[in-house]
């Protein structure tokens, strides 16, 4: 409880994770750059919605300049930024962590080695959000999913079940269940093929996402089930184990290689969605939709991850001749998106479905 812990990236999933540790008493201090956010968090506190209803915590909240003021550094730094903003973040807060401290990024993409470079792979541990929140006004967390979904995976770089490891578990236990992993690199990537297949194109279709037709959401799930495919193809060409996604093995998503095979693994990725996805009632209980983050920046006006998600899986692809025409087709619309070239809307969905493999 006496380890002094930053939260550098203050947005959906940080400010969560800061919020569930003050609540248990951690020594919290939260870094944003959205100067609204820190000024009402130190006015009024952080408020944080959930499942079991509203709460208030008092939170030490900064903005990116006062961090030179800081004069005490800090055993644990909970990274939470976009992943554009990654490498400027890790130097921003390394002169301010202990020589014995750890960066967790925890973060969607894969930054690991990134931070690792920065900062020492022996000072990195790494970190995969599956916790589902949102930020839509200053000082305001939402979680979005239930409190009883895993929140965490967490893993040392070395592939390690460490002291340190079981202690970031039993403090994030506060926040839901979190596991350990022996194979967080497999983690990473299952994870990125999650979010290739449900936040990029959630952005792209819009608002609109939660009005589609059922011939559009089962064009939409085609979609989704083709661009898993094809970033499972590239992380095993790249010799990476992935870990199953939503329990399926990564080998089944490999093997897709026909059209009804690709029916079948959508029905089964489907099915696992509506597991998952928040009910009307948990909705209504938080106030707000579930909506994947990338869905959120489009809302917002904001620049998107596409180039770390999809836009990733294409570059790795090329190098490997491996083929991604889904994903190019949904980095290159996401780009126009982001220049404001194009609307988000279902519209893209007939255009996508020209770029299935068969």
């Amino acid at each position: 409880m006496n380890k002094r812990i930053a939260v550098v990236g203050a947005g959906a999933i940080g400010a969560a994770i800061g919020a569930y540790l003050i609540k248990a008493g951690h020594d919290i201090t939260l870094i944003d750059q959205w100067a609204a956010h820190i000024e009402k968090i130190r006015s009024d506190g952080l408020k944080l919605t959930d499942q079991n209803g509203e709460s208030t915590v008092p939170a030490k909240a900064l903005h990116l300049s006062d961090v030179s003021n800081l004069s005490e550094q800090f055993d644990i730094v909970y990274l939470s930024v976009k992943s554009y903003d990654t490498q400027w973040s890790t130097y921003l807060i390394e002169p301010f962590l202990k020589p014995m401290g750890f960066i967790l990024p925890a973060q969607n993409a894969l930054n690991d080695e990134l931070v690792a470079s920065i900062v020492g792979f022996s000072r990195t541990v790494g970190c995969v959000p599956h916790i589902g929140s949102a930020v839509y006004e200053p000082g305001h967390v939402i979680r979005t999913d239930p409190t009883t979904s895993r929140s965490f995976t967490i893993g040392e770089l070395s592939g390690l079940i460490t002291p340190r490891l079981l202690e970031i578990a039993d403090n994030l236990k506060v926040t839901g269940p979190s596991e350990l992993t022996t194979n967080i690199l497999g983690e990473r990537w299952a994870k990125l093929v999650v979010n290739c297949m449900r936040n990029t194109i959630a952005g792209l279709i819009g608002p609109a996402l939660s009005s589609l037709t059922e011939a559009q959401k089962d064009t939409t799930d085609l979609i989704r089930a083709a661009t898993g495919c094809e970033v499972v193809r590239v992380g095993l060409a790249l010799g990476v184990t992935i870990e199953p996604v939503w329990g399926i093995p990564a080998q089944e998503l490999a093997e897709t290689t026909t059209r009804n095979s690709l029916e079948t693994l959508k029905d089964k990725l489907e099915a696992h969605a509506r597991q998952i996805e928040a009910t009307p009632d948990q909705a209504q209980k938080v106030g707000a939709p579930s909506r994947p983050s990338l869905l959120q920046d489009v809302i917002k006006g904001r620049r998107t991850e596409v180039d770390y998600l999809n836009g990733h899986v294409v570059k790795k692809g090329e190098k490997l001749g491996i083929a991604t025409p889904m994903n190019r087709a949904i980095t290159d619309l996401m780009k126009k998106l982001e220049k404001g070239e194009i609307k988000p809307g279902p519209s893209y969905l007939p255009q996508l479905t020209a770029h299935l493999a068969f």
